[in-house]
């Protein structure tokens, strides 16, 4: 519940952040436990949520419907992510620690160590071949994991620049890399 202050300003409410948003609390932890891809996430989530319920009624006169009303928080919040993901390639990274048990393929012995250092300097010698604004553009996305919109923001460009900038130092490592080190 919003009460108006002296002002004429939006307050919250005492009845918002001391009765609604704790007693449905257990609620969203099970949402969140239900659809998370890793449980431990669900308080992280629930406490965006209660985030997001306090900016947005902070200027309503009331909500009749808390369950209803934080459920469709708890929604929006999992469809955000899921699309920041998505646009991060999220499900397509792979933790280094998965395959590299003793006795794995995947352990690194010293001649996959110069291997990898090999193919490390034909991939920056291939950025450093892009146009600044492409690389930084790239490097952007793809190693600090900022979506299209805060890279235009940043390098003061349009979104779809952004887009085709990436697009273009992919195709250019892949060129240059012969396909590997570019993804």
């Amino acid at each position: 519940m919003v009460m108006a202050g002296a002002e004429g300003e939006g307050v919250l409410g005492v009845e918002l952040l001391e009765t609604a948003l704790p007693r449905h609390g257990d609620l969203l932890r099970a949402y969140f436990r239900a659809r998370l891809p890793c449980p431990q996430d669900a308080e992280d989530h629930v406490q965006e949520v209660y985030s997001r319920v306090i900016a947005a009624t902070a200027p309503r006169t009331g909500i009749a419907n808390w369950k209803g009303f934080l459920l469709r928080a708890a929604a929006n919040l999992l469809t955000d992510n899921f699309r920041r993901d998505q646009a991060r390639a999220g499900g397509r990274h792979v933790p280094l620690d998965d395959g590299m048990e003793a006795g794995s393929d995947d352990v690194a012995t010293p001649e996959r160590v110069v291997a990898a250092r090999q193919r490390l300097g034909h991939v920056q010698a291939a950025l450093a071949e892009l146009d600044p604004v492409c690389r930084d553009a790239f490097l952007l996305c793809r190693v600090e994991g900022l979506s299209h919109r805060d890279i235009a923001a940043r390098l003061g460009i349009e979104v779809g620049a952004v887009t085709r900038h990436v697009e273009r130092a992919l195709l250019h490592l892949a060129r240059r890399t012969g396909g590997r080190g570019a993804s």
